[in-house]
């Protein structure tokens, strides 16, 4: 995880996403890079007629907001023994975000408040089908990320299962306990001794966790993270995106309204 993205438009739970992307990038020698997006609606105007035009004084509001936040975020880093970097581009902060994830390994944003934020639960499901690296889902509650701590794998043989525990590997590599967690049947064809024996390959010695299933998935596996006292949970994100309000499955829309600890998701 050397190349962590973290938006900076939204301040809503700045500081616990800040946190742990800070916790990560010190496990992972990793540097983050800032974003800030600029929208074209900050500074082009409709007039009634249908038409648009450029108000110079709104992109140079624009542009100093942006300039604030790199001055907010020097001051923030000052005593921070992580490197960083700032990058401004013109665009809505979630496709800035979608662009620069070609080149990135995580993104880290936060998940809502409370179970009520349906926008910002709509812009992280969005990011999770969209952009080309993992997301680490953060709660805003939460203080720090224990990336040495127990992670939990969430496993049911699926390809977003299988994409996801991939491109978490750097950070399993670095925790004390990892456990491969099925809720209900193990999968046939790829049942979860093969994702240990996969993770074995990786230097990475896993426990095998096969629960029942009595209640809903989301709920048994919620209940599971408190019990287990997880520090961080990885999981495939299903769904069909193209359009905004994207229809999840309901453990993937359970767990980025309102997972205990951070989540990892890949689609």
């Amino acid at each position: 995880m050397r190349s962590i993205l973290l938006p900076v438009n939204d301040q809503d739970g700045f500081e616990s996403r800040l946190q742990a992307a800070l916790d990560l990038g010190r496990a992972s020698n990793g540097h983050i890079t800032f974003l800030h997006g600029i929208p074209v609606s900050d500074y082009v105007a409709l007039d009634p007629f249908g038409g648009s035009y450029y108000v110079a004084e709104q992109r140079e509001a624009a542009l100093a907001e942006a300039n604030d936040k790199k001055a907010m975020l020097t001051e923030e880093m000052r005593n921070e023994d992580v490197p960083w970097d700032f990058v401004s581009a013109e665009g809505a902060p979630e496709d800035v975000l979608v662009a620069q994830s070609r080149i990135a390994d995580v993104a880290v944003l936060s998940e809502p408040a409370g179970d009520n934020d349906d926008d910002l639960a709509s812009s992280v499901t969005y990011l999770v089908m969209e952009a080309e690296c993992p997301i680490l889902a953060v709660p805003q509650t939460s203080k720090a990320l224990d990336c040495a701590g127990k992670a939990i794998v969430a496993w049911n043989g699926s390809a977003p299962a299988a994409n996801a525990m991939r491109a978490a590997i750097p950070m399993l590599q670095v925790a004390s306990t990892v456990e491969v967690v099925t809720i209900g049947e193990d999968p046939k064809d790829f049942p979860a001794a093969a994702a240990c024996a996969y993770l074995s390959r990786h230097g990475i010695t896993t426990e095998l966790v096969l629960r029942d299933r009595r209640d809903k998935v989301a709920d048994a596996m919620h209940d599971l993270l408190l019990d287990r006292e997880a520090d961080y949970m990885v999981m495939g994100a299903y769904g069909h995106s193209r359009i905004r309000q994207t229809l999840f499955g309901g453990v993937s829309r359970h767990f980025i309204k309102r997972s205990p600890v951070p989540v990892f998701m890949m689609h």
